[in-house]
């Protein structure tokens, strides 16, 4: 595992059980998720049939909410999990108070509770 996701990771690890808002931007649209993170894994992404490469990806399971700035409610998380593909290319920034991912699709800002 790279080491930039290494750094995630162990950044999520550290907030298993506490309430974290995900705040994701993505061509203008803005989701904001509201969960617990109890488990934290990694997929490395693999080509499929049609030689399409999936990313590799962090996987947030929890529970949760999701909800669309154009205030069409909020929703369970799908699954109780929450996907973050990591590309080649993505940039983290990490504190004590925040994580910020940005990568060639979106930027998240994950702050907890």
């Amino acid at each position: 595992m790279d080491h930039r996701v290494a750094e995630i990771a162990d950044w999520f690890m550290g907030q298993i059980n506490t309430p974290l808002v995900i705040r994701k931007e993505e061509q203008g649209d803005v989701d904001q998720v509201m969960m617990t993170v109890q488990k934290v894994s990694f997929l490395t992404g693999s080509p499929d049939r049609d030689d399409y490469v999936e990313e590799d990806r962090l996987v947030l399971l929890g529970d949760g909410r999701i909800s669309t700035e154009d205030g069409g409610g909020a929703a369970e998380l799908p699954r109780h999990s929450y996907e973050i593909p990591l590309g080649p290319s993505f940039r983290s920034e990490i504190d004590e108070r925040e994580l910020q991912v940005a990568t060639d699709r979106a930027y998240y800002r994950i702050v907890p509770q």
